[in-house]
């Protein structure tokens, strides 16, 4: 229905605004659309009727007086939008469970295929004042043990290698990691280098792009092989022990000599001893990029140069990736598409295509059954465009000319470079007198102490502590490591001194009792933690219980003594209660059946806990579905495994499981 096109801070409150009066008002969709495109920076594709003759459009006609075109919002000052500082933490684990944070938008360089590096522009860097604010309020709400600082091009921030060291002198003791994306070499320095080893090294992924002189030319993103090879030497002397490096294959006017110099690059870098992570992707061009009216190679032409690749770079010390050819052409394709290809879309939905970004559930011939039902040749997508053909986005105003981008292209074609951006500028027209490239003030690297309240690993004395806690509710859906991971943010959010472990990945010294099996409740799970610091234990259980969701609760902790045994030896039995529904317990006498090593008897209410929240669960989510028993198992035997002695494979599932003791009690 609608669009935003640029930086969504400046939008969405407008938007927000204009969508409750619209409610209120009790409008008309159309109504609501007609509002919203009055809105600068909002594309309400509606409102524009395309024309097309075979493969090309021919008009663009505007359906809506004074919106010919749709300009993108800037938003000028990113510190007048503040980094989120509570981040949502999700229960389970996720792909980058780390504290990520946006230092600058936009990038300086204007390497011709990169589509961000234009529209996102110009370059904006934020405070990093504000920004450690930010950061100091963030950990503390998350409990996250890594910091990854966002920016397109992250090296070129100003202030990034004294940044970096500050955030060493304030979070290093606590065993915090410090990230950054993909870097672009010659922006990393030593020292830079030497900050992000010292507590645990994350991985280190540079993007020369090619290999190839020429081509670096031609795509404006010069980096010499002196400038390589020292930034992945001084890798491997901080030891790193591997580098990932990204290349493109099908970049215009790319010869076979250009794909061979890839891999020979690789083979000279393996030479320092480490492993090189070559990874390759084939050139997509991109819309509102100097490469947008490229042509871009087929299937069959990128699986032969992955196929070159794959002959080349066998050998010790070399691990070779490359994207999925089809999924190549699907981007493609997509990526200067038009409206008809909305039908496409849908086609392949009602088909059955599902998360096709992941090459495992890629259906390649639903894909083509979708553009053949639709009657549009996809082939037609991938071609080269006339430079005085009407594109399908000639509407959409991205703040760089269309006259810029037409240069650049010729630049490249001749192989000529553009200097980087500079303040005031105005070459490619998106700065104005109003908005243009944007750098923080001057960071000056103080000996920062760190933030009041936030955890340190100080010392070499301390204590352990013994904690036993709940599990209830939907908490019996989480898996033991994501509880452990979940436990493991909270302690970092108590502040608590915390000690780590010795090494290259120091971790919080914690250790956890035995597994519990998801879907089952329980009133004594364990953990041991062990502190730097002397700490009260009903300190610690008022802070920790602070920090966990519902359904997680400490309820007792005492000081470990030396002659207590390991958790994972500790208990020699475990008491369960069982709810049964009533009809599946209906004519089975639950005593009927023996079993060694098992014991039976009908639950007490005296059997639990007086505490009162426990107490209320157990009533209505155990005592009211049906009968209840106890089963006291000996250590070893499985709860699940004894109950289908007893009941169909079929029952088992809906049996509601609580451990409710551990024996003997620590």
């Amino acid at each position: 229905d609608a669009f935003v096109l640029g930086d969504g801070e400046v939008v969405v409150p407008e938007l927000i605004r204009v969508y409750k009066l619209w409610r209120e008002a009790k409008g008309k969709k159309e109504e609501l659309l007609e509002a919203l495109s009055g809105i600068p920076g909002v594309y309400v594709p509606s409102f524009f009727q395309i024309r097309w003759e075979g493969h090309e459009v021919k008009e663009i006609r505007p359906l809506k007086k004074g919106y010919a075109q749709v300009e993108r919002r800037i938003l000028k000052d990113l510190d007048s939008f503040p980094f989120p500082s509570k981040p949502i933490v999700p229960l389970s684990k996720v792909v980058h469970e780390r504290l990520s944070i946006e230092i600058a938008r936009g990038c300086i360089r204007g390497c011709r295929f990169c589509q961000a590096g234009f529209i996102y522009r110009p370059f904006r860097e934020r405070d990093p004042e504000q920004l450690l604010e930010i950061i100091d309020e963030a950990l503390k709400n998350s409990g996250y043990d890594e910091i990854s600082l966002l920016a397109l091009s992250v090296g070129d921030c100003s202030f990034l290698e004294s940044f970096l060291l500050c955030l060493f002198r304030r979070y290093g003791a606590s065993k915090i990691a410090l990230s950054l994306p993909s870097l672009r070499v010659g922006t990393i320095s030593q020292e830079i280098l030497k900050t992000l080893a010292q507590v645990k090294r994350t991985g280190i992924t540079l993007a020369p792009e090619t290999s190839s002189e020429r081509l670096q030319k031609v795509i404006n993103k010069v980096i010499s092989e002196e400038e390589i090879f020292l930034t992945v030497q001084r890798a491997f002397e901080n030891l790193w022990r591997h580098v990932k490096l990204y290349f493109m294959i099908g970049l215009p006017s790319e010869s076979e000599e250009d794909v061979r110099g890839i891999a020979n690059l690789a083979k000279r870098l393996s030479r320092f001893g480490g492993q090189i992570n070559v990874s390759v992707s084939a050139f997509v061009p991109k819309a509102h990029t100097p490469f947008q009216w490229e042509r871009m190679l087929g299937i069959e032409e990128i699986e032969e140069r992955y196929s070159l690749l794959r002959n080349l770079l066998r050998g010790k010390g070399i691990r070779f990736k490359w994207h999925n050819p089809k999924m190549s052409f699907l981007e493609g394709v997509f990526s200067r598409g038009d409206r008809r290809l909305g039908k496409v879309l849908l086609e392949a939905f009602k088909l059955g295509c599902r998360l096709d970004g992941w090459t495992e559930h890629l259906r390649w011939e639903k894909w083509q059954e979708a553009f053949f039902k639709v009657g549009l040749d996809p082939e037609s997508y991938l071609r080269e465009r006339k430079e005085e053909e009407i594109l399908p986005w000639d509407h959409l105003q991205s703040g760089v000319k269309k006259q810029y981008l037409l240069r650049e292209r010729r630049n490249s074609q001749q192989g000529r470079l553009t200097s980087p951006c500079e303040p005031n500028c105005k070459r490619c027209g998106c700065c104005s007198e109003d908005i243009s490239v944007k750098i923080a003030p001057s960071f000056r690297l103080s000996d920062y102490a760190p933030p009041k309240g936030f955890l340190l690993s100080r010392g070499m004395g301390g204590m352990v502590l013994r904690v036993r806690f709940y599990k209830l509710g939907i908490m019996r859906f989480l898996g033991h490591l994501e509880m452990v991971g979940l436990i493991l943010k909270a302690l970092r959010r108590t502040g608590l001194p915390l000690k780590f472990s010795q090494g290259l990945s120091p971790h919080p010294k914690v250790s956890f009792g035995q597994a519990l099996p998801v879907g089952i409740e329980s009133l004594c799970e364990y953990f041991d933690v062990e502190l730097s610091e002397s700490c009260l234990p009903q300190e610690f259980k008022a802070k920790i219980n602070l920090s966990l969701p519902e359904g997680l609760k400490v309820i007792e902790v005492k000081e470990k003594r030396k002659d207590w045994r390991p958790l994972h030896q500790l208990f020699a039995e475990d008491v369960y209660l069982v709810s049964i529904p009533e009809e599946i317990a209906e004519g089975f006498n639950t005593f009927s059946v023996k079993k060694e090593g098992v014991e039976i008897r009908p639950f007490k209410k005296e059997d639990l806990p007086p505490i009162e929240e426990v107490m209320d669960h157990v009533e209505e989510n155990f005592l009211k579905r049906g009968r209840t028993y106890l089963y006291k198992l000996e250590r070893g035997l499985k709860i699940r495994e004894v109950l289908r002695e007893f009941y169909a494979d079929s029952q088992v599932p809906f049996l509601r499981i609580l451990k409710i003791k551990s024996l003997p009690p620590f």
